[in-house]
Order: structure tokens, then C-alpha cells, then sequence
């Protein structure tokens, strides 16, 4: 039970790119498959029928040029068949990176910190003396995964052990609790030299927003982030405790279904923590991009920074990926999230104006396949509709 599974999966527009699908479904088709159906009732049809394959939630709101749709299918909870709502809640996994890094890079515009000070200034010396060449990283590194520091999540079994099997769901981890899964752990590669995804990253980045606010993580996330975008459906950790609404999430393995929403349910570590709906998590992501609430435009300008390094470059900036597109020069802003039982994509295609966002309570084996022909489905309508 709960072998080990990697918490983040490679984002949907990578695999656009990497499979050269990018060119019909961003910058236009000519199908012939075109619906009487109005646009809603067909996007809402695409959803049904993934839950008819399989899925077992998914809430998908999608937001632009002739498109304004919010829809939900499946269940809640297989145990008693209730029926997923529009404002039900997902556990959105390291979708929550983004939400930390854009309230990091919002205190830093702010002069709170600098994002390219050593994170010895904020952190001490019983973290920073067990993690070989600290000295030359810093909160940007962090946030752009440019440290080589160990990943806890993804580079052993010693965390999923912990997590699923010694400690149970009961356990309130925090931040803290964490750092002997990765302190004194060899680095990938020195510092700012290379790029390699780790959650650890955001568990020290999460302490230093602790220790420049004075405030638990959860706190600053939401007076910065969720208050300002009227995020009314998005909880962090343990504010979700007692809340009615949070889908549970399952994942197969070995021919048996597991339901990992007793663990998730109150997940507040800074890889993730975040639960809520497709509709709040595209108003996030439209704040992000449109607004100046959270971000204005110099602290776009740093949070949407690749680092370009490694190979191919790293197309990773603050908390999100930028990446463009080659036939055309339009651009992609995403964030994927991936852990047992949930599974959610975060997408703002530039040059069509228009957020994607989808939460799935289900992932890795048939259920990635399932979410991905789904995105496929909803990408290849989006084109007939706005072209």
C-alpha cells in the first residue's frame, strides 16, 4: 500500500509541447465536429462523459473570448454517491506552490525582504549549517527550484512512509516537521547552476515568509492572496477542518481503490495546502495576471522570471511556468499539482485571453489518462469556439 508516488506531475502544457499538439490546439482548428449543443452543454457533456469512464470527480472552469464556463460531474464521496457542487473543494496539491510564491514575491516588492539576499539572513543556523553551500542560496532560488537541495517528497520513500504509514491521517504536520526528510541530504548540483523541482524548497521558503511576517504561513496567504481576490471558496490547511464539501480524492493500486481525503483534508505544508474549486482557482490565476491585488507589474515581472538554466532551459519562473509557444510566440502560464487521489491543471493561454483550470479527485495510473484526454477534449472545443 502507498508505494512511492511522486507529488508533482509534469504540467499538460509540457506534454502539449513535448507530443507537438500545440499548433492545432492553441492556434486554431477547422473540425468539422461542431455541435448543435450550446458551448456550455458541450463542455459540460466532455466532463460527464470522463466520470462515465471513470473519474470520479472534476470540477473545469474555463474563462475567455466567447467561453464562460464553470462545471462539475462525479461524486463527492463514492462511500455514500453524493453529488459533486459547483463550490464543493479539491485538495489542489502543488497548485499551492503558486499561492505561496505570489505572496513571497508581493512582500518582497514590498521591501520586506530581498529575493536574492542568502536565505541564511531569514533562516538559522540549525537549518542552514545542514544544508551543504546554503550560503549561496536565496529565496529566488527557492522559489524557482534552482537550489539542488533534496527533494523530501520525490527522492526517497522515507517521506511517504511517514506520511501514509507510521504517522497516519490524524497527524497535523508542520512546516518543521519536515526538515529531517531532506536536511543532510547531498545537494543535485550547487546552487544556482541547475534546475531541479523540489517541495523542499517551499517548506524553507514557507519559513522564511514566517519569519519576515511574524505570522503562520496561512495567515500571510490569506491576508495576501485570498482576502485581496475574494477567493471565497479557497481554505488553507487546518481552515478546512469541519468544512462541508471537500471531495475525497482515490488512487488504484495493486487492484484495490484507496481514499486518501483523510490525510489531505487538513494538509497545510507549503508544497501544497490548499483546497478549493476551478472557479476560485481561475479567479486566482486571471489576479495574478490582470489585476493589481496580489501582484502589480514590477512583481509580475520578477514571479514570471524563468531561470533558463539546465537542459532544456528551465521555463520555470516564481511558482509557475512560463512557456511559449514556438509557432506562434503566444505564452503559457501554468501550474499542474499532482498527489495521491488529486490531480489539477492551471492554465492562462495568452494570446486566446482564456484560463483552463481543472480539479480532478482522482490520479496516476487510468486516472491521469482520463484527465489528459478530457483536457484534450476541452482544448480541441475551445478551438472550434474561438476560431
Amino acid at each position: 500500500m502507498f508505494q512511492h508516488l511522486p507529488s508533482c506531475s509534469k504540467s499538460f502544457a509540457h506534454a502539449l509541447f513535448a507530443t507537438g499538439l500545440a499548433l492545432s490546439l492553441l492556434t486554431g482548428c477547422n473540425s468539422s465536429n461542431i455541435s448543435d449543443a450550446t458551448p456550455d452543454e458541450q463542455f459540460q457533456a466532455v466532463l460527464n462523459e470522463a466520470v462515465e469512464k471513470g473519474l470520479p470527480a472534476v470540477s473545469v472552469t474555463i474563462k475567455g473570448r466567447n467561453i464562460d464556463f464553470t462545471g462539475v460531474a462525479g461524486m463527492t464521496d463514492l462511500a455514500t454517491g453524493e453529488a459533486v457542487r459547483l463550490n464543493d473543494r479539491f485538495y489542489v496539491a502543488s497548485t499551492g506552490k503558486t499561492f505561496l510564491a505570489a505572496t513571497l514575491v508581493q512582500m518582497a516588492g514590498e521591501g520586506l525582504l530581498n529575493l536574492d539576499d542568502p536565505i541564511s539572513l531569514w533562516l538559522p543556523d540549525t537549518i542552514t549549517g545542514r544544508i551543504p553551500s546554503s550560503s549561496q542560496m536565496t529565496a529566488r532560488m527557492l522559489l524557482n527550484h534552482t537550489t539542488g537541495i533534496y527533494d523530501f517528497q520525490n527522492d526517497g520513500e522515507d517521506w511517504d512512509n511517514e506520511f501514509f504509514l507510521v504517522s497516519g491521517p490524524d497527524r497535523h504536520w508542520t512546516q518543521s516537521d519536515v526538515l529531517p526528510f531532506f536536511l543532510d541530504k547531498p545537494l543535485h548540483f550547487e546552487p544556482g547552476t541547475d534546475y531541479s523541482y523540489s517541495n523542499s524548497n517551499y517548506i524553507l521558503a514557507a519559513l522564511i515568509i514566517e519569519a519576515v511576517s511574524g505570522e503562520p504561513l496561512q495567515h500571510a496567504i490569506r491576508q495576501r492572496v485570498i482576502a485581496p481576490l475574494n477567493l471565497a471558496y479557497t481554505l488553507h490547511g487546518d481552515e478546512a477542518i469541519g468544512t462541508p464539501g471537500l471531495v475525497h480524492g482515490y488512487f488504484n493500486e495493486t487492484g484495490e481503490r484507496f481514499d486518501t481525503h483523510p490525510w489531505y483534508s487538513h494538509f497545510g505544508l507549503a508544497d501544497g495546502g490548499i483546497q478549493t474549486n476551478s472557479q476560485d482557482l481561475a479567479r486566482f490565476l486571471l489576479g495574478l495576471m490582470k489585476s493589481d491585488l496580489v501582484l502589480n507589474d514590477q512583481m509580475r515581472q520578477e514571479m514570471f522570471q524563468p531561470s533558463q538554466l539546465g537542459t532544456p532551459p528551465s521555463t520555470y519562473g516564481l511558482g509557475i511556468n512560463i512557456r511559449p509557444v514556438e509557432q506562434t510566440g503566444d505564452l503559457i502560464y501554468s501550474h499542474s499539482g499532482k498527489d495521491p487521489g488529486y490531480r489539477t491543471e492551471m492554465l492562462y493561454l495568452d494570446g486566446k485571453d482564456t484560463v483552463i483550470t481543472l480539479c480532478a479527485s482522482g490520479s496516476f495510473g487510468e486516472y491521469d489518462g482520463m484527465v489528459q484526454a478530457l483536457l484534450m477534449d476541452i482544448f480541441t472545443l475551445l478551438a472550434d469556439l474561438q476560431n
